[in-house]
């Protein structure tokens, strides 16, 4: 009888390890994103050009520029669209999923607009007091590492989501 109740015992407790492993398997693509957007927020506070331009697919309006050019253009751009105190509200009460599922007006032409397949983004999604944040990501199989970031399609008012926390 006591080696039934081990075995029981044993068996659930690999079960709510398994549920436990799956649940944070199944997080990893929101991890990921939420990874690249720090190393985005950080690049654009330190000025570092060449980390910016990794991350970022390039806009077609701006392809043709030269390469410190380019990253001008979007570090002017992105410099008030995010910040670590909105990287948190949205790591916190953003929906995620993806694109097609969380902008499903908006995702082909956004997609278009940078090259990429919508099939092959995610996006986080923020509505408060009439602003959205939004933030998509390109993403493909050889990408879905720590060490080989998604590369960031578009970053809206995320910065925005945190002054606006403040005040509810």
């Amino acid at each position: 009888m006591r080696v039934w109740r081990t075995i029981a015992v044993g068996a659930l407790l690999l079960i709510i390890a398994g549920g436990f492993w799956l649940r944070w398997k199944a997080g990893e693509p929101r991890r990921f994103a939420l990874q690249t957007l720090g190393q985005l927020d950080a690049a654009l506070r330190t000025g570092n050009s060449a980390d910016l331009l990794k991350l970022i697919c390039t806009p077609a309006a701006i392809q043709g520029r030269t390469a410190p050019e380019q990253a001008q253009f979007l570090t002017k751009a992105l410099a008030d669209e995010i910040s670590p105190e909105g990287l948190v509200v949205l790591q916190r009460q953003g929906t995620f999923g993806p694109l097609t599922n969380v902008f499903p007006a908006e995702a082909e032409k956004w997609a278009k607009q940078a090259g990429v397949r919508a099939e092959d983004c995610v996006a986080f999604k923020l509505e408060r007091r009439g602003l959205c944040a939004e933030v998509v990501l390109a993403q493909d199989s050889a990408l879905r590492t720590p060490h080989s970031p998604s590369r960031i399609v578009r970053c809206n008012h995320v910065r925005q989501m945190a002054m606006n926390s403040n005040h509810e």
